[in-house]
């Protein structure tokens, strides 16, 4: 159950303090005084997503937080880690500049997810989309599929349905592959032919390149390498002789002061190190040489890998592996035959599982049709059709793109079967579809005793009802006021309403108000007590400066709504 909601700084609410209680908690105000955005900033803390628009204007942040009360075994079963004595939860967020979102459970930071999941386990939510999603049929299955609880099995089979999809995906692809066997061998034999010929190395491209280098340059390397080797030691005055000759010189000195041990080894060994390189000169000026033949042997092979690569992916490594490919490639050409076989012994057996699971999937919607019919007929008639006929009807697929066949069976992504929903609101009517023949007040009160089962079934403690009242009003408005109040029995009940026939039967009833201070346009919250409710209802039903007429008509609606 939600004990408490504080909302600061969001939209045109500067701050607000809801504290709700058990039963029907009524919300009533003017259109645009921000009763919707009261709910809507609940939505944040049941995993809606966060906008920078959110924030009040001139401010940098906003806040909602709230207090639940875990009540029943079923609540803490969405806990599994929490203390069963700690029956507390706080849950906030908070909307920062620049879309930056930051939510916490109990002090703890939390994902968008998990106060999604907290949503599902605490909180359903009715708003003025899910009745028109009543007139598009393809929400009939997810209703009876909730109501049900089928969502376990229903993934089982979406994953099942994944993986048949990928087989026959791998079917097909074998199956083109059957058909165009005899060129793609062609192909592959072809580029392994002309990528075998090649003989490629990884690296040889380079190593060509440096090659091609020396041998381009072949007179100038021997001349820079004959020049500085004479330099270091073949002409008067050459490095080394020099190095020689103060290492003699410090060798004396050095017999006279220890300290010049270390310079000296320093010139012995720069003069071991310039002798080596001098003879490293000589050696590599006598063997580089102009070689006209092997320079153009290097650019022919160079051109060659170069045609390669530009055909190949744009690398020696990638026309390697190319070869590799086309070696592999052949292999399954010539064993696509016995691959086809296998990948359709494979997808039998998967949809041979698939039907499996979409045949429990039917049987479990027809069983749980026939309780939803019976039960719904039931609330109906509480909402005041006196005779009404309601029909979940779980038909066969037809086979519409998007499914597999298999045995004459058509598979779709959530089953072999669909369901719409028929209703015959009036004594001697048939059935006819819902999305056909129901008004928007009938609609209103299927939703209402839809929502009300569902949230029987899966324990849900609060039930939010942003304007139930669409399309209704006078005796119905009635009926389904007394029925949110029988329901507030059992569940935590928000209503955000425009009909004083419903807000009279409220346990707490708030009134939202738009206020302009300061050039400034706020939202404010009051919690009506019993001597103001009367003044709210009349104004609910005659508007602004209603007569004393409509003040008497409220007090006895509220007191009917009391007997």
């Amino acid at each position: 159950m939600l004990h408490e909601l504080r909302i600061r700084n969001f939209a045109i609410i500067e701050e607000a303090t809801l504290e709700f209680g058990p039963g029907l908690n009524v919300l009533s105000g003017e259109t645009g005084a921000g009763k919707t955005i009261i709910l809507t900033a609940l939505g944040l803390l049941l995993g809606g997503r966060g906008s920078p628009d959110m924030i009040r204007s001139g401010e940098t942040d906003a806040t909602v937080e709230a207090m639940f009360e875990l009540e029943g075994e079923a609540a803490l079963e969405g806990f599994p880690d929490r203390d069963r004595a700690q029956r507390e939860l706080l849950v906030r967020r908070l909307i920062a500049e620049g879309g930056r979102s930051r939510a916490t459970i109990d002090g703890d930071l939390a994902t968008v997810q998990n106060l999604g999941r907290i949503g599902a386990t605490l909180v359903q939510v009715y708003g003025q989309h899910e009745q028109q999603s009543l007139l598009r049929p393809e929400s009939h299955r997810e209703i009876l599929d909730r109501y049900a609880r089928l969502e376990p099995e229903l993934s089982e089979y979406r994953q099942a349905w994944d993986q048949t999809a990928r087989l026959r995906e791998r079917l097909d692809e074998l199956d083109r592959r059957e058909r165009e066997r005899a060129d793609l061998l062609d192909l592959a034999r072809f580029r392994i032919s002309e990528l075998e010929k090649a003989a490629l190395v990884a690296g040889e491209d380079e190593a060509l390149a440096a090659e091609r280098s020396v041998l381009a340059n072949a007179t100038k390397l021997a001349r820079a390498a004959t020049e500085a080797e004479a330099m270091l030691s073949g002409a008067e005055g050459a490095a080394v002789d020099a190095v020689a000759s103060a290492q003699a010189r410090l060798a004396e000195a050095e017999r006279l002061d220890a300290k010049l041990k270390e310079p000296l080894e320093m010139i012995r060994t720069a003069r071991i190190n310039l002798e080596e390189a001098a003879h490293t000169l000589s050696g590599y000026a006598q063997k580089v040489e102009a070689d006209p033949r092997r320079l153009e042997q290097v650019e022919a092979r160079i051109q060659e890998l170069n045609q390669l690569k530009r055909k190949y992916g744009g690398s020696l490594a990638s026309a390697i592996a190319t070869l590799e490919r086309s070696r592999t490639e052949i292999a399954e050409l010539e064993g696509v035959t016995e691959s086809k076989a296998q990948a359709q012994r494979d997808l039998t057996e998967a949809l041979d599982g698939l039907i499996e699971r979409a045949v429990r999937l039917t049987a479990h919607r027809k069983q749980a049709s026939a309780d939803l019919k019976r039960r719904m007929e039931a609330e109906l008639k509480t909402l005041g059709m006196r005779a009404p006929v309601f029909e979940p009807r779980v038909e066969v697929l037809n086979g519409e793109e998007g499914t597999l066949t298999h045995r004459e069976i058509a598979l779709g992504p959530a089953g072999a079967d669909t369901v719409e929903y028929f209703i015959a609101p009036n004594l001697g009517q048939p059935a006819m579809p819902l999305a056909r023949i129901a008004s928007g007040g009938e609609l209103s009160r299927v939703m209402l005793a839809l929502k009300r089962l569902e949230a029987q079934r899966r324990g849900i403690a609060t039930m939010i009802f942003d304007e139930v009242d669409a399309g209704i009003g006078g005796a119905v408005a009635t009926v389904v006021g007394r029925k949110l109040k029988q329901l507030a029995k059992f569940h935590q009940i928000l209503c955000v309403t425009h009909l004083p026939q419903i807000a009279a039967f409220a346990d707490r009833h708030f009134v939202v108000e738009k206020e302009e201070r300061r050039r400034s346009t706020r939202s404010r919250v009051t919690q009506l007590d019993e001597e103001h409710r009367a003044p709210e209802i009349a104004r609910m039903l005659g508007g602004e400066g209603s007569s004393d007429k409509f003040l008497r008509a409220a007090k006895e609606l509220l007191e009917r709504a009391q007997e």
